[in-house]
């Protein structure tokens, strides 16, 4: 129904929108933890607690999961702009057919 998709697309879109603050934030969040974490690591090296080779530096299960669930999120966006694709791409083809069958009863 193509009097429907402005309104579908309107939701998708605000969706999308809602996503990227979500994700905007998550990435924001872990880029703080993951700077702090990193000047522990730096204070650690200093103070003879660890050598910059050591392979004990990990960034916590936090700052992991944060990451992850950027992703996730990342891809429900993608997601989300490829079923929007689909279905503008799907109203065009009705609307090239529809405009063929009118062209063609246009020419009887």
């Amino acid at each position: 129904d193509i009097e429907a998709l402005p309104n579908i697309l309107q939701r998708k879109y605000a969706l999308l929108r809602d996503m990227d603050k979500s994700l905007q934030e998550i990435q924001r969040q872990n880029e703080l933890r993951c700077e702090l974490e990193i000047d522990d690591m730096k204070r650690d090296i200093k103070l003879g607690n660890a050598t910059p080779d050591s392979s004990l530096f990990k960034f916590s299960n936090e700052a992991l999961d944060e990451q992850k669930h950027a992703i996730r999120i990342a891809d429900e966006k993608v997601s989300l702009a490829m079923q929007a694709y689909d279905l503008v791409d799907t109203h065009i083809q009705q609307l090239d057919q529809f405009l063929k069958k009118f062209d063609d009863d246009l020419r009887r």
